[in-house]
């Protein structure tokens, strides 16, 4: 639970929206999805259970939504050719 919860996090946090460069912490681990999902990591491992739960919902459908739309996107391109 947690290492999906971390990499979910990590992944929304660094690559899908930048915070990283709009915060402007661009420097590690803020600006490395590896380095900012081992952390959050080991900061979920400290923390009660449920909680990892929540981030794990939340900024797993914050990364599978883009994912989803692109893929959508691409069987339209190709089903309307």
């Amino acid at each position: 639970m947690i290492i999906p919860a971390a990499l979910s996090f990590a992944l929304f946090f660094v690559e899908i929206h930048g915070f990283h460069r709009k915060w402007r912490l661009n420097f590690k681990p803020f600006n490395c999805a590896s380095c900012l999902a081992s952390w959050v990591a080991l900061g979920l491992f400290f923390l009660p259970d449920w909680i990892a739960q929540v981030i794990l919902v939340m900024f797993g459908s914050g990364v599978l939504a883009p994912l989803l739309k692109l893929l959508l996107d691409k069987y339209y391109k190709w089903a309307t050719k």
